[in-house]
């Protein structure tokens, strides 16, 4: 017998009207333990197109090895093994299984290219874990400038993001083109109120264990013309190791950058590294699919900026790490 042809829907967002968010997508009738080369099609060009997917009705939990192979597909040029942050440190074993990773961040041992975020105890026979696993969980007591959060006031619904990122090493091995999240139990209760703490006044109405997601495309264009002229011809270098590097430092208490306090660990102290393998990017890119450019800096990680304000322009060297970081808030 003919297989049942799938009834696979891509529906956008609706934000509402006073939102001016303007990506993201639900998918519908496609498995992703059992994604076929037609569904990858489909949801290659989704994902490319509304930046951010959904998939819904899922039958059974998605497995650590199907949730790497929906990623890998997008990188069929990837060399590292899918390690896009690096190799992680021996953390611990079980059952003769080695297990890797950190105390708040721990692969996944069947599936080590997946990790595991969140705090408490994981559920019983989880992926070779052994009984009694917990991760220890972030927070941002332990990187954010004081004054923190009182505990109270965190009791009662408080917050703040803890860091604004892309995921990349930002040292030898090039960014991975998709990020994958998993919800396997979600915190319950109502909404938490995040802080920006900027000075601004800037909060932020969101569910408990939410991650916030932000359009480079809509970041970019938001920008003066003075400040795109810039992005469209300037790059940005980052440190060697630069979370080693960075994490001696606090970060500002809106977690996109760093505060300039001369904590950064030392060069000369940071595990071997190459200059050749340093990275250095542009600031702008280009959607393969849709031709639209994103703004892409990571604030954090920031070491140096070339900055030009048109193709054939003079060029700033800017190295001092106040003025990179200024230059990133703007």
């Amino acid at each position: 017998m003919p297989s049942a042809i799938k009834d696979i829907k891509v529906v956008p967002m609706d934000h509402g009207a006073k939102s001016n968010v303007d990506f993201g997508a639900t998918v519908h009738g496609i498995e992703l333990n059992k994604l076929t080369d037609s569904d990858f099609e489909i949801t290659h060009e989704a994902l490319y197109k509304h930046k951010l997917l959904v998939f819904k009705g899922q039958p059974e939990m998605l497995k650590p090895q199907k949730q790497y192979d929906l990623t890998r597909r997008f990188d069929p040029d990837e060399t590292t093994g899918g390690f896009a942050h690096g190799v992680d440190p021996f953390l611990t074993s079980h059952n003769g299984v080695d297990i890797y990773g950190l105390p708040n961040r721990p692969a996944i041992p069947v599936q080590p290219q997946v990790h595991i975020l969140g705090r408490g105890e994981v559920p019983e026979g989880h992926y070779q874990l052994p009984p009694g696993f917990k991760i220890k969980g972030i927070d941002h007591t332990y990187f954010h400038l004081p004054p923190h959060i009182p505990a109270e006031e965190r009791e009662a619904g408080k917050s703040r993001f803890y860091q604004w990122h892309f995921d990349a090493a930002l040292y030898s091995i090039p960014p991975p083109r998709v990020g994958c999240l998993l919800a396997v139990r979600t915190p319950k209760g109502p909404d938490v109120k995040v802080q920006w703490d900027d000075g601004t006044g800037t909060e932020m109405a969101i569910a408990p264990g939410a991650t916030a997601m932000v359009a480079g495309s809509r970041a970019l264009e938001i920008l003066s013309p003075e400040m795109k002229d810039i992005v469209y011809n300037s790059k940005i270098e980052y440190a060697p190791h630069c979370f080693e590097w960075m994490s001696t430092t606090h970060s500002t208490r809106l977690g996109h950058t760093l505060e300039t306090e001369g904590l950064e660990k030392p060069l000369d102290k940071l595990k071997p590294w190459m200059q050749d393998k340093i990275c250095t990017y542009a600031m702008v890119w280009k959607n393969p699919v849709t031709g639209e450019d994103s703004l892409q800096v990571h604030g954090q990680g920031a070491f140096k900026l070339f900055l030009k304000s048109s193709p054939e322009g003079e060029e700033t060297i800017v190295s001092d790490l106040k003025e990179v970081r200024a230059f990133l808030h703007r």
